[in-house]
């Protein structure tokens, strides 16, 4: 997943509206990843104002100085520190939020434009022009496209439109691109073809590249590495 890994100023690197993975283990031991995003920022005091974590879309408190692990995703980088609660509740415009330490330093990852992950999911595509829907299923999985698997033929650079429900992300109608043809699967009988995603809104990219980080990180705890 990750190319190197150094330290810089936190102040110069993290921003408000930054996706955040909260890493936190409870009194049982057990280890959550919830979701969160930068709010506010008070160099001077030293804390940092981030929404309140949420795992599955119910919100989820963590007690007063209670520690954390904090993963910042950016686009093309991720940056990482320990830190620790300091408060939570309501802000003055009555959003639920946390208050943490902020850091002097974070661990600067750098990754690849798009990571690629093993995922399986079900999913429909449409040629533009065209009102048959076709199925498919999905081999692997990045924010830039997918490797999919399906019973039609389709050409090298065929646009197509594609529709795949990812939990809390929906594709609907996806513009995107045959831009690969790996080949038929002699054991599924399935064309198999590298599918790029076109046109992308920023904030859709954006989640796209949380979710893949999420999916990574699930994948990292159930096969036991701690990268």
């Amino acid at each position: 997943m990750t190319e190197h890994a150094m330290p810089v100023e936190a102040s110069s690197v993290l921003r408000p509206g930054m996706p955040l993975i909260i890493k936190y283990i409870d009194k049982k031991g057990d280890e959550w990843d919830f979701k969160s995003t930068i709010h506010d920022i008070n160099f001077e005091r030293g804390i940092m104002k981030i929404g309140m974590p949420s795992y599955k879309g119910r919100f989820v408190p963590i007690a007063a100085g209670e520690p954390i692990h904090v993963t910042a995703v950016a686009e093309k980088v991720v940056y990482t520190f320990d830190s620790r609660v300091i408060n939570y509740g309501r802000d003055e415009q009555n959003f639920l939020v946390m208050y943490i330490a902020f850091p002097r330093t974070v661990k600067r990852v750098q990754r690849r434009r798009y990571v690629r992950i093993p995922l399986v999911l079900e999913g429909t595509f449409k040629i533009p022009g065209q009102e048959e829907v076709y199925r498919f299923v999905t081999k692997d999985f990045s924010a830039g496209g997918i490797l999919m698997c399906t019973k039609q033929l389709l050409q090298v650079g065929q646009p197509i439109l594609i529709t795949l429900d990812l939990g809390s992300i929906k594709l609907e109608d996806q513009k995107a691109q045959v831009v690969r043809y790996v080949g038929k699967n002699d054991v599924t009988g399935l064309h198999e073809y590298g599918v790029q995603f076109l046109e992308v809104p920023p904030q859709l990219e954006k989640a796209l590249v949380v979710y893949v980080f999420q999916q990574e990180l699930k994948m990292r705890k159930a096969s036991g590495r701690e990268d």
